[in-house]
């Protein structure tokens, strides 16, 4: 048991949201099969980097996991005979290289299960979901108000992250959903710190702000129940979708998006500002803002997850934030992802890079609202606060309103000295790493164009060594046809009749100068 949980506490400090990047480095026949040698690294580093192999038959296994997501991909057809052939495993190996790449490049995709256990075994083989049931319920042994009822698989993004339906035995009709996640990597409070933490978030009161109803942390991970909505995320609404299907099903190639209409961005996204305004004036660090953690009531919009940075987990948009050198504070990363759900609930769809430049129609206050946030010029500046963007000129009408209706609920939150003392120590913690990321990925970029400036740079040098060899030879070339010609021409200018003769013996013995033939008897 030790040794298990041993590596079960190892497994929490990977972050997850790391980039993987892939290449088939060859291709070996191994007992009558083809073998394909991967080597994948993770983050920028090459350091970190290791090498798996793998037949064509996981492929298609991989493939079949990842067809759910709707997606078409490119999985070369199989082949009987002749698939040992030099020529086909040459071809078949490109074509496996352009799959991995295409599903890579999707982060949907490259995020899941299965495209993880492909590429990097050793950290995914544990059996994540059994360790996750073991935990809620040990968790929950000792109180008598809940029930764990089933499992929803794969509801969410996060690989170490797990859904049950709950049953609260004094209210059976109420319909909640629990969450079990273990730590991140960014988890620096300590345990009985965090634990003061987690008790006074479930007092937490806010319009904006989904409450917890019930909250458990364990030397592993938190446990939190709350409130389930039929209507599910801003995200199911967004993709036209159920909540409780798999997250690579839901989002991966939905069938129909709709986006929506421009009051209702500004409402939404006017709500959303007040809660993450009101988290920042608390201290309470965030920056997990997606589509996913908004959740549509019949009232308002309510943010979710209130409690990933506390627990250290990574960030959804960390692949794009550790690309940008302003985006080092919390604050900051919050309003990044603010113009990443905007642009969703404009265009119905996710951006799908760090920075937009070319942004599709939209209204015109909209349009430079994303443009203050998610614009390559904007990105290269410190971002605006939440305070001035709900000062923004897109959010008059919806902040009028809220001031027709005034405070629904008062909001409520309350920390000791010592917590807020222990919360800032370990946001900062938490934010130097990130900066440390930022600065690896920035040193990798440089790299990276000095190798490719040296390595234009000695292309050129062949290509000029080149250049002067042909010219040389071609002027070697054109001197000697030029000798040849000029020749030609004194010999048949002399006498065409004589040039003629099969007798003729005459020779050049220089340049322009020519040797009288020779004459029967006659001796020089």
């Amino acid at each position: 048991m030790a040794l298990f949980e041993k590596r079960y506490t190892n497994k929490v400090l990977l972050d997850d949201t790391e980039r993987l990047t892939s290449v088939i480095e060859n291709a070996r026949t191994i007992d009558g099969h083809t073998e394909y040698v991967i080597k994948t690294q993770r983050g920028p580093l090459p350091e970190r980097s290791w090498r798996v192999s793998r037949r064509y038959n996981d492929f298609v296994q991989l493939n079949a996991a990842l067809s759910i997501s709707g997606f078409d991909l490119p999985l070369p057809p199989k082949r009987i005979i002749g698939n040992m052939e030099p020529d086909f495993i040459a071809q078949r190996q490109i074509a496996l290289q352009n799959y991995l790449n295409i599903v890579l490049m999707n982060p949907i995709l490259a995020s899941s299960l299965p495209m993880k256990k492909f590429l990097d075994p050793e950290n995914y083989t544990a059996p994540l979901h059994e360790i996750a049931l073991q935990q809620v319920s040990l968790a929950l042994r000792s109180d008598a108000n809940f029930e764990v009822c089933k499992p929803i698989p794969d509801m969410g993004w996060r690989l170490r992250k797990h859904y049950y339906t709950v049953k609260n035995r004094q209210n059976p009709k109420q319909e909640l959903l629990l969450a079990w996640v273990e730590f991140g990597p960014d988890k620096h409070l300590q345990d009985k710190d965090i634990q003061g933490v987690f008790k006074t978030l479930g007092s937490l009161r806010h319009t904006y702000i989904e409450p917890i109803v019930h909250q458990h942390v364990t030397d592993n991970g938190a446990l939190t129940i709350r409130n389930f909505y039929a209507a599910g995320t801003l995200r199911d609404v967004l993709c036209i979708t159920k909540p409780k299907q798999p997250f690579i099903k839901k989002y991966g190639n939905p069938k129909q998006i709709k986006s929506l209409t421009v009051q209702e961005i500004a409402t939404y996204g006017y709500q959303i500002l007040e809660a993450l305004g009101y988290l920042h004036e608390k201290g309470l660090p965030y920056g997990h803002l997606h589509t996913g953690n908004v959740l549509l009531t019949p009232r308002c919009a309510k943010l979710l997850d209130i409690e990933n940075g506390l627990i250290g987990l990574p960030a959804f948009y960390r692949p794009y934030v550790v690309q940008r050198r302003k985006l080092h504070a919390t604050t900051q990363v919050d309003v990044y992802s603010f113009g990443h759900v905007l642009y969703e609930m404009a265009f119905g769809r996710p951006l799908l890079e760090a920075t937009c430049s070319d942004l599709p129609h939209c209204e015109a206050n909209l349009k430079n609202l994303l443009e203050v946030i998610l614009s390559p010029e904007a990105l290269k500046q410190d971002l605006p606060t939440v305070m001035q963007l709900l000062q923004h000129p897109f959010f008059e009408s919806a902040r009028r309103a809220a001031l027709a209706i005034g405070n629904v609920e008062k909001p409520y939150f309350k920390l000791s000295s010592h917590l807020k003392e222990a919360l800032q120590e370990a946001v900062n913690k938490a934010e130097q790493r990130l900066r440390d990321e930022q600065k690896v990925v920035r040193h990798q970029k440089r790299l990276v164009k000095v190798q490719e400036m040296m390595s234009s740079e000695e292309e050129m040098k062949k290509r000029k060594h080149k250049l002067r060899k042909e010219q040389k030879l071609a002027q070697e070339q054109r001197s000697s046809s030029q000798l040849g010609t000029n020749g030609t021409k004194q010999i048949n200018g002399k006498s065409p009749e004589r040039s003629d003769s099969p007798t003729s013996t005459s020779t050049a013995t220089s340049v322009g100068t020519l040797t009288p033939p020779s004459l029967p008897g006659h001796k020089s």
